[in-house]
């Protein structure tokens, strides 16, 4: 689970499913009746929380015991 090769997979999934998370959260505060920029930020928001709640957890899981 150290691996680069395993590292750069999990990353990338977790970019991917961060920026699904993140679309779908600015177009629904969009569809919502917020104004465009807002939507962006909560988008934003979305994709930094996701990422880092998988990121997290992925550590979690297949870390290390200290």
């Amino acid at each position: 689970m150290t691996g680069p090769t395993v590292r750069g997979l999990w990353l990338a999934i977790a970019t991917l499913t961060a920026g699904i998370v993140a679309g779908t959260a600015g177009l629904l505060a969009w569809a919502g009746g917020m104004n465009v920029p807002t939507a962006i930020l909560t988008g934003g928001g979305a994709f930094a929380g996701t990422l880092l709640l998988i990121l997290t957890a992925v550590r979690f899981t297949a870390g290390e015991p200290q």
